[in-house]
């Protein structure tokens, strides 16, 4: 059982899910995680026969108590002022700042398969629907102001109403103090230094409280939903779940004050990229539609609804990460429609989807790595399907086509959001410039590893990684070094997606091509690396004695530029396999004459281990050309 399962098993019928946000900027990713939780607790409940609903609230009469990051001077008249009063910010549609940035964030729901209705709160208050509220509120201020003091320790005074009237002056909400209620008005100012972010006109007057001339505080008006819509489902960040916290206080208020029952509640997490908490109106992190546009929205309910509520859910937009996480997406898809998933898992995928479906769709059989298919894009001349036809993976199935079309369309959204880091994996049409600043043992890398490569009978992830690694170790650099090579060679940076992976993508033929291009010098890798003739026998007879698959390699150093003192010299090349079969050299030099030296090494080798002359393993390939 899920923490879905015992939320709803709790729940009333109907069931009423409710959540809401202030407009007060281009929302964040962090709104994203309340709004998929609700949806999913409504998927749940539908799926199970029960009758349910989900709303999604503008809390659009809340006072605009923050400049908008990015917006300079051109809110600053209208602080203090309802959302629904203030003007639509530049560049977006709607009447007000309210209705902008509620449709702003709203309009990423249907893309994300979120099936809410949507109600304005100055709708509802001009309604006169919270009316009857308002009066008990007004009524029972003393109540009111009792429990403020008792679950807050916040001091109310004695002639402090719970409302805030709009200013008949000047139209200010956040600057109002409200006294005096006769049972059909109440007096009210407009204090200069009520708060620290709005200066209110001086106005004093009286006026009715009823038919939206005027607000709850937020967590009354929290409370008056919960009765009048009637919710019986509701979560909250764990910032108003706490002691002392909003919901704690509602929940009295609603006990004590309006005898309503409150909703089933539930704590979740905030939510963070790269571990920074964010805010909208401070332009802190990425918004909620930058988000939505980056990943594919199953894969984005996939990443928050994965995660338990009351866990922090923080992820890295980095490829590393998204490679991982459309990994695990597709094994649980795979797991799923295998029939190998627990009830738990299939929960979890089920409402990981855009709709309700009766059936698994099929999963994939080829999927490409999600960093390839970025490098992939980034080269305008190149067809991704086409480019995927020819790397000979056997034909593909509708489902295998869809996929990759969808993680061809997020790696061009998240190319557009993180350009920079995406020209990074665009391969260079050329050899980069920057192979030149490379060791010599860094060069002989790719040029073994080209020769290698070439000769691979499968070209497979795995495979193609495993030779990376016995590349690097013949030639003598880490893994590190070796890697760094590779990644300037193809995009002329040090960093870049999983080899293994990514070459497979590629395909052979242009990654031999491209490596084929680099040029290094044996004789100089030689002087680097040899080791002391005694040291190469001994490592002859252990590897004999320890029974591992070995061959050598005799090669012949003519005199050339490059040759230095190391001109007409022969050396013996040791190829061993270990246990797991990785292979690694060693190398030693040897006098001996250019004719007789192949000879002269099968002899010695021989000598060495005490076999025959014929029995001596010659590799039958040279990897350094």
């Amino acid at each position: 059982m899920t923490w879905i399962d015992e939320t709803l098993e709790r729940a009333r019928s109907p069931i009423y899910i409710n959540d809401s946000k202030t407009p007060s900027g281009v929302a964040h990713v962090g709104s994203l995680r309340g709004v998929l939780t609700h949806d999913a607790l409504l998927r749940v409940a539908r799926g199970g026969g029960a009758q349910a609903r989900f709303t999604y609230g503008c809390d659009d009469m809340d006072p605009v108590d923050e400049i908008p990051h990015g917006m300079g001077e051109y809110f600053r008249e209208h602080l203090g002022k309802p959302l629904y009063a203030a003007p639509t910010p530049p560049e977006l549609a709607g009447d007000s700042m309210a209705q902008a940035y509620f449709a702003e964030f709203t309009s990423n729901f249907e893309p994300l398969g979120v099936d809410a209705e949507f109600y304005y709160m100055s709708d509802i208050y001009r309604a006169g629907r919270l009316d009857d509220t308002i009066d008990v509120f007004l009524r029972r201020a003393a109540a009111v102001r009792e429990i403020y003091l008792r679950e807050t320790g916040a001091v109310r005074p004695d002639d402090w109403l719970p409302f805030q009237p709009i200013c008949e002056r000047c139209g200010r909400i956040g600057t109002t103090f409200a006294s005096d209620y006769d049972g059909e008005t109440v007096a009210y100012q407009c204090l200069p230094d009520l708060v620290a972010w709005a200066e209110g006109c001086g106005a004093t007057g009286r006026v009715s409280p009823f038919g939206g001339a005027g607000k709850l505080p937020w967590k009354l008006e929290w409370v008056a939903k919960w009765k009048v819509l009637p919710v019986t489902v509701e979560g909250a960040g764990k910032d108003h779940m706490g002691a002392g916290g909003s919901h704690k206080v509602a929940a009295a208020l609603a006990r004590e004050v309006l005898e309503c029952p409150v909703p089933i509640s539930f704590t979740y997490e905030f939510f963070t990229l790269g571990g920074a908490k964010m805010s909208s109106s401070r332009g802190i992190g990425l918004s909620a539609s930058e988000l939505v546009a980056c990943l594919p929205p199953q894969l984005l309910r996939y990443l928050v609804l994965k995660v338990q509520v009351r866990r922090a859910l923080d992820f890295d937009l980095d490829l590393a990460t998204l490679n991982g996480a459309f990994a695990e997406y597709e094994r649980l898809w795979n797991s799923v429609y295998e029939g190998n998933a627990n009830s738990n898992q299939q929960q979890l995928f089920a409402i990981s989807q855009l709709v309700d479906a009766t059936e698994t769709a099929s999963p994939p059989t080829y999927s490409p790595p999600f960093d390839s298919v970025v490098s992939v894009v980034q080269q305008p001349h190149i067809d991704l399907s086409a480019h995927v036809a020819a790397l000979g993976v056997g034909p593909l199935s509708d489902a295998d086509r869809d996929w990759i079309d969808v993680k061809r369309r997020a790696a061009v959204s998240w190319s557009r959001r993180f350009s920079e880091s995406a020209s990074r994996l665009m391969v260079a049409d050329d050899l980069p410039q920057a192979t030149d600043d490379l060791s010599n043992q860094q060069r002989g890398f790719l040029s073994v590893s080209r020769r290698l490569l070439g000769e691979l009978e499968t070209w497979q992830a795995a495979t193609i990684q495993a030779t990376l690694f016995d590349a690097a170790r013949i030639v003598g650099i880490t893994p590190a070094e070796a890697f760094v090579a590779l990644y300037t060679a193809f995009f002329g940076w040090p960093e870049g997606p999983r080899a293994g992976s990514f070459l497979e993508f590629l395909g052979r033929g242009p990654a031999c091509e491209r490596l084929g291009e680099v040029t290094f010098s044996y004789p100089e890798l030689v002087a680097v690396t040899a080791m002391e003739l005694d040291d190469w026998n001994r490592a002859v007879t252990t590897a004999a004695a320890e029974q591992h698959e070995f061959s050598i390699l005799p090669n012949w150093i003519p005199e050339s530029d490059d040759s230095g003192k190391l001109a007409n010299s022969g050396v013996l090349e040791l190829f061993v396999a270990d246990a797991k079969g990785r292979m690694s050299a060693q190398r030693a030099v040897r006098n001996g004459t250019e004719e007789a030296f192949s000879e002269e090494a099968r002899t010695h080798v021989a000598r060495l281990v005490g076999i025959a002359e014929t029995e001596v393993p010659i590799r039958p390939d040279n990897p350094f050309g």
